[in-house]
């Protein structure tokens, strides 16, 4: 899976981040991202304009500036647009431009407050607790995390997957009965001669 992540749109949503946290900027999210369900997946953050400051690269995220001629939209669009796995793009926004593109096009959608809510809440999990993500629920609480959330329909989908498969109980082997030795089919005669040469 793959993020491209509209990062000024995530990081004006207000309210939802701790106060000892608000402001930390794009590292201040890249640190959210690697401790979060996500950090498994390649990962891009767009922003507009240029750098300010070094930004934090690794093998599975980077940050991309569009320069001063073209926005993050268009950039965020574009991507989708030319990709050859669009089903795999999970685009992180709020922007309703961009939801109906890269909708249109087969990517699926996150709100950017339930994103950074997610990433608030892995923040706040024990690494022992965390999963990648949630899956298995029921229809009702798929329904609810939708509404929640503000997922679309495939997003929904990956949700009502069950994360537990069925446990496959191995098959016992057939007990075999116990032979006496006059059920043998076997003359006496002949099994007295092999235990005479077994015994030679």
């Amino acid at each position: 899976m793959e993020l491209l992540i509209d990062t000024w749109n995530v990081l004006h949503q207000t309210g939802i981040l701790p106060p000892d946290s608000a402001g930390n900027g794009i590292k201040g999210l890249t640190r959210l991202i690697g401790s979060s369900r996500w950090n498994r997946d390649r990962t891009t953050l767009v922003c507009d304009g240029t750098p300010s400051d070094s930004c934090p690269i690794g093998a599975r995220i980077s940050v991309v500036f569009t320069g001063p001629y073209r926005t993050a939209d268009d950039e965020i669009m574009h991507r989708v647009s030319v990709s050859s796995a669009k089903k795999s793009i999970t685009v992180v926004t709020s922007d309703r431009e961009i939801i109906r593109s890269i909708k249109a096009a087969g990517a699926q959608h996150l709100g950017s407050a339930a994103f950074l809510q997610m990433l608030v809440d892995d923040h706040n999990t024990p690494q022992s607790k965390k999963v990648h993500r949630p899956t298995g629920l029921t229809e009702q609480g798929a329904a609810e995390w939708k509404e929640r959330f503000g997922l679309d329909d495939a997003a929904v989908e990956e949700l009502l997957k069950p994360d537990i498969q069925d446990p496959i109980i191995p098959k016992q082997p057939p007990e075999e009965p116990d032979i006496k030795q006059e059920d043998s089919a076997l003359p006496e005669s002949l099994l007295e001669e092999a235990r005479r040469l077994l015994d030679s």
